[in-house]
């Protein structure tokens, strides 16, 4: 039943998208785009919930912010927080609850982002450490469970020097429980976000996949990562 659920993400997310567009004329004749903040930074989310009717477009993430601290979130390429699919819960400005169907659709390169092609159920917990102008981290332990079960934990931040560009680093692992194999991530590079277009960010940089450690010889193959985030405020 879990891989009946894959096909529906893409139909999903672009029902989400003409959806929140179609508020948004419905409330403004003018032409006008309020900012809204990205709710990721490469592949790991950030840890706080939009406001109510915050819609992001991206590459990586398309996502929309309810009342009462609710987030959904689709992913055609990679995912966020290791889940393609779902719905993110705040509990309180550092500190998120992730839910939904495990899975990458597409990847930029070779290999994909999760150890597992086949779709799972999966959740993750997003706590921010640390939070200011010029740098922001998070933690973020996950679980996946149905055809094949792991569990691991992800870490990044962004460190933002200038108002226009920030750094953006992550690590990943995961721990199959299967065959107990280590897997290892890392990717990094940059956002832009220029001040004249606060609602657009740009993200290039580098993604080593997910390797296995403890094997005789551990190889993996990097690629190009990059994004286009285009996030606003609907009404």
């Amino acid at each position: 039943m879990i891989k009946q659920f894959k096909f529906l993400v893409v139909i999903l997310s672009l029902g989400l998208c003409v959806w929140a567009q179609d508020r948004t004329r419905s409330t403004s004749s003018e032409v006008s785009i309020t900012a809204a903040e990205p709710t990721h930074y490469y592949y790991i989310p950030t840890a706080n919930v939009n406001p109510p009717n915050c819609l992001v477009v991206s590459l990586h993430e398309m996502s929309y912010s309810f009342p009462d601290n609710l987030q959904l979130q689709a992913s055609i390429l990679d995912n966020i927080g290791r889940i393609a699919f779902g719905a993110k819960y705040g509990f309180q400005d550092n500190l998120s609850l992730g839910v939904g169907l495990a899975n990458t659709l597409a990847h930029i390169g070779p290999g994909h982002h999760g150890i597992y092609k086949d779709s799972r159920l999966g959740a993750y917990l997003c706590y921010g450490f640390v939070k200011n102008p010029a740098f922001e981290a998070v933690v973020t332990p996950h679980m996946q469970i149905f055809n094949g079960n792991s569990l691991g934990c992800d870490v990044g931040g962004m460190a933002t020097p200038s108002p226009f560009w920030s750094v953006i680093w992550e690590v990943g692992t995961s721990i199959d429980v299967n065959n107990s194999n280590f897997w290892f991530n890392t990717d990094g590079g940059i956002r832009i976000h220029p001040p004249s277009i606060p609602f657009m960010n740009f993200d290039a940089g580098i993604d080593v996949s997910e390797f296995v450690l403890n094997t005789t010889n551990p190889s993996t193959t990097p690629s190009i990562y990059f994004d286009a985030i285009f996030s606003m405020v609907t009404r």
